[in-house]
């Protein structure tokens, strides 16, 4: 109950923070209708090119075709290992970018600053860089736990040890992106940096997130349960009008929380990176709840 009401009470600040600044949920909105339109350009272009190139489609399905021994030819899966690679690259880019902007700007109203939605951006372009180096490594590291996931599927012990692997590195560069927004360093020193921000709030910073994680990921899971559940009962009453418009509504209010959870996590994640690396609670938090539910480790 300790870790609900901790997580709550950081929740609630969150919220009072984009309250006060509601132009931070304009980096996430950005971030997903940029992936969006990559994702129409990258699948749009890809079928324009199959159809408008029989020779195109031909070379596809011999690559797919197997080799003496039944499996896939090598260049086959060099060349989907590159353009997944790819993908994730340009994905993860986008994505980091405006969420170093969101990060820069929150760490700004936590120190007393007021910033504006352009000051995120210059921020993120100055360290565009930088981003571009962490979203490579981020990629190489989605990549590699695609293929080990993916290697055998009848493998159990793959899926785990990519889960696994997963749940480490997601670990580990909790605090990346707080630390490329304040700091002018390398990638790789960022990651590194993370990880030693995460040791001075281990276990607590991992119940915390527990909470959170509840809090935020319940009402999702009851929206969506809703908007399934309402969509079938429409359909097995033959009313189509009202199942297109119980998914319709469903879709909007699960993207209209997904946009308002990404910028209340990058605002908890601003004030847990200030605290850690700074031993300092915003103004904007509870300071005694903070302090207690991130208690730093003795070195």
């Amino acid at each position: 109950m300790m870790v609900f009401a901790r997580s709550w009470s950081l929740f609630r600040s969150a919220l009072a923070v984009l309250g006060a600044e509601k132009a931070f949920l304009l980096y996430p909105l950005l971030a997903g209708l940029g992936i969006l339109v990559f994702s129409a350009l990258i699948l749009g272009g890809g079928a324009w090119l199959v159809l408008s190139h029989p020779e195109l489609e031909q070379w596809l399905s011999h690559m797919e075709q197997p080799a003496q021994d039944g499996s896939a030819p090598w260049w086959g899966y060099a060349a989907g290992g590159a353009i997944l690679w790819l993908f994730l690259l340009v994905t993860s880019f986008v994505t980091n970018f405006f969420l170093t902007a969101l990060v820069g700007a929150t760490l700004q109203r936590l120190r007393g600053g007021n910033p504006t939605f352009g000051d995120g951006l210059a921020l993120a372009r100055e360290r565009a860089g930088v981003i571009l180096g962490y979203s490579g490594i981020a990629a190489s590291v989605g990549l590699l736990l695609s293929l080990l996931q993916n290697r055998d599927n009848q493998s159990l012990i793959g899926s785990v040890l990519a889960s696994l692997g997963g749940f480490a590195w997601s670990v580990a560069t909790f605090l990346v992106i707080p630390v490329l927004a304040a700091q002018d360093i390398g990638p790789v020193a960022a990651i590194k940096q993370s990880a030693t921000l995460l040791k001075r709030t281990w276990g607590e910073q991992l119940s915390l997130n527990v909470g959170l994680g509840f809090i935020i990921g319940l009402p999702m899971l009851l929206l969506i349960a809703s908007t399934f559940g309402g969509a079938v009962w429409a359909a097995s009453t033959e009313q189509p009008v009202l199942m297109i418009g119980t998914i319709a509504t469903g879709v909007t209010l699960i993207a209209l929380l997904s946009l308002v959870s990404a910028t209340l996590s990058a605002i908890i994640r601003g004030a847990v990176y200030v605290y850690a690396e700074e031993g300092v609670v915003p103004q904007q938090f509870d300071d005694t709840l903070v302090r207690q539910a991130l208690k730093s480790r003795k070195k």
